[in-house]
């Protein structure tokens, strides 16, 4: 942090007294600001953060320095500050802070906080800035942040901004952030020329010039890699091929660019995200049922199905979510079935002790369960909200039924019930009144929102202890051929001395051996391909989804096949894996009925070469002719 944004922090820090002081004098009640956060930040970055629907008043500089900035806050907020100021009775202010009803007799009134603020603003800096300017409150607007168009000057000019946060509590009720955006440029910040800066691509480095390192976050981020190559032309299934050159484009000219996403950056918005919602579902579901419901969160974590189920609890009521807008699927809302019983018994008021009874006996009847549908409705209805204000694509969720399950009882292994996927599940500890409950569970496809890629780095390590080195390693079995490990299979006595010793032919250019690995959930296709290479001569070996991808990844290995039982999230999950571990050899993603959609999917996330099955041995001979080629080139 340099010089300049110090003293701007000093001065910032100071006036926080003196707006409390004058805008509670207008009040009439006490309102509090918390020690304000600063940071330099893009109006990509800032306004990339999730928040809801929001009032932006314009705030001009003028004097010394000049510029445009402004002040942003929660249109509630903005509700309830202007409806006190004009003395709105509580029930009368509860009720428009509830429906959003900005009207124009408190788009006026807050109007004229913000004008306070400013000249809080402007006297403490006009007493410690060496430059004499003011900031002048202009016209305002309601925003939805998210939907905000970066390259426009709407409603504040492309650039990097000064940025200071403070969280509100009036009269000891908690509100949101007020935040002030000054341009960073007018306070030499940053070069006056200075431009958000675009994620780095073909090796270009960002355009801002700064003059400080920490200016600049957007520019030092780096997007996290998913996809290493662009996609895959349409009318060529059965042949994804990866180009010598990774810094061209596949030989076609119809191809659909890969995206890169910076994983961590994107998990964090979405946790956000997902924390409004449980604290809008307490709020919204409490209202309904005429009480006090509190979410108490979780930790959100990635889990493939059979993790999702292990952790789920006893018997559930799932609710299944429909996806819809930009895209598609199913999501499933989980609580259990005594916890049903007691929300829909609430609702419908049932006298406590009967209430009691049937939550002790699991009776779930009708009534109960209707009313429960619409606490489930209720839930659908305010991720939607949520998603819709908050997120840069359209999401949203519609309640299509509801089923009671036993969740261990449902096969981890088949597509019954939920399909095999990798879920981001967002939970939390229900808190109704003085009684707690139990758990709310909302699990989503982690591809909804971009996560696949965490499932590389929460895999679980196992069998460690078990794996034997990989191929082209002595695995101490005394015969000169590896060992399996847990939960694999060698092919063949033959071609376990192959990849030991390197004897084996391949269709090399220069005619050497190669190994390769065959990561699989299809055990029968699997056991397929491997035979045919060892009768080809290969070193193979076959390896399961659990099993850790580093430890058998050598400068050994010229060729991975990725053969899916079913092309679904599970395998593109191990896709991603692969890709994360640093392989830098061709792989081959196999399974059956692939359409134009999935194949693109699997060449995003570093697949080279596609193969249907079952395969035949011709097929296979074509594959390993492409790739083992394009490896030794």
């Amino acid at each position: 942090m340099n010089k300049k944004q110090e003293r701007l922090n000093k001065i910032i820090s100071a006036c926080r007294a003196r707006m409390e002081e004058e805008v509670s004098a207008l009040l009439g009640k006490t309102i509090t600001f918390a020690e304000p956060e600063t940071k330099i930040l893009s109006k990509e970055d800032f306004f990339a953060e999730p928040a809801g629907k929001s009032v932006l008043a314009h705030v001009q500089l003028e004097g010394d320095i000049e510029g445009q900035g402004c002040l942003l806050v929660p249109v509630r907020d903005a509700i309830r500050i202007g409806g006190t100021l004009i003395m709105l009775p509580d029930s009368e202010l509860e009720s428009v802070i509830s429906e959003e009803e900005y009207t124009e007799e408190l788009e006026d009134s807050y109007g004229e906080i913000a004008n306070i603020i400013c000249g809080s603003l402007s006297t403490t800096f006009e007493e410690q800035y060496p430059k004499t300017f003011r900031l002048v409150r202009t016209e305002q607007e309601v925003i939805l942040p998210v939907k905000v168009e970066i390259e426009s000057d709407e409603p504040v000019a492309d650039g990097f901004y000064y940025v200071m946060t403070t969280k509100m509590a009036l009269e000891g009720t908690e509100m949101g952030k007020l935040h002030l955006l000054l341009p960073a440029a007018s306070f030499g910040l940053v070069e006056e020329e200075a431009k958000s800066p675009d994620l780095q691509e073909e090796g270009q480095g960002a355009t801002a010039n700064t003059t400080d390192a920490s200016v600049s976050p957007a520019a030092e981020e780096q997007p996290g890699v998913i996809a290493r190559q662009s996609a895959a032309p349409e009318a060529q299934v059965s042949a994804v091929e990866r180009p010598v050159d990774e810094q061209s484009g596949p030989s076609t000219p119809d191809t659909v660019p890969a995206q890169t996403i910076n994983v961590e950056k994107q998990k964090e918005r979405i946790d956000q995200l997902l924390a409004n919602c449980l604290g809008k579902v307490g709020e919204e579901v409490g209202v309904l049922l005429g009480g006090s419901l509190k979410i108490v969160p979780e930790k959100n974590s990635v889990f493939d199905k059979a993790e999702l189920l292990e952790q789920a609890g006893g018997k559930q009521v799932m609710a299944r979510l429909d996806v819809r807008g930009d895209a598609e699927g199913e999501s499933y809302l989980f609580v259990s079935l005594k916890d049903a019983i007691f929300l829909g018994g609430t609702l419908i008021m049932l006298p406590d002790a009967e209430l009691e009874e049937v939550v002790r006996n699991e009776e779930f009847g009708e009534d109960a369960e209707d009313a429960y549908g619409e606490i489930a409705n209720i839930i659908a209805g305010v991720y939607t909200a949520v998603f819709e204000e908050q997120y840069r694509k359209s999401l949203g969720f519609v309640k299509t039924a509801l089923e009671t399950i036993i969740p261990i009882k449902v096969d981890p292994d088949s597509d019954e019930v939920i399909p095999r996927a990798i879920y981001y599940l967002n939970a939390g500890t229900l808190h109704y009144n003085d009684q707690e409950l139990g758990r709310l569970q909302m699990a989503f496809p982690a591809a909804l929102f971009d996560l696949e890629a965490l499932a590389v780095k929460d895999e679980p390590q196992e069998d460690k202890a078990a794996a034997s080195s990989p191929v082209g390693r002595d695995s101490s079995n005394g015969q000169g051929a590896p060992a399996p490990a847990a939960g694999q299979s060698a092919i063949s006595p033959a071609a376990g001395e192959a990849a030991a010793t390197g004897s084996g032919s391949a269709v090399t250019a220069e005619g050497s051996s190669a190994d390769i690995l065959i990561f699989t959930d299809d055990d029968a296709e699997a056991a397929s391909i491997g035979t045919f290479l060892a009768d080809q001569g290969y070193g193979a070996r076959i390896l399961h989804y659990r099993d850790g991808v580093a430890d058998y990844l050598s400068s050994r290995i010229s060729l991975v096949f990725l053969v899916m039982k079913e092309v679904n999230e599970q395998g593109f999950g191990m896709a991603i894996k692969l890709a994360g571990s640093g392989l830098q050899v061709p792989l081959i993603a196999a399974g059956p009925a692939w359409t134009r959609t999935t194949v693109l999917k699997a060449v995003k996330y570093g697949a080279t070469d596609i193969l249907i099955t079952p395969a035949s041995a011709e097929d296979i001979t074509e594959k390993l002719k492409n790739n083992l080629v394009r490896k030794a080139a």
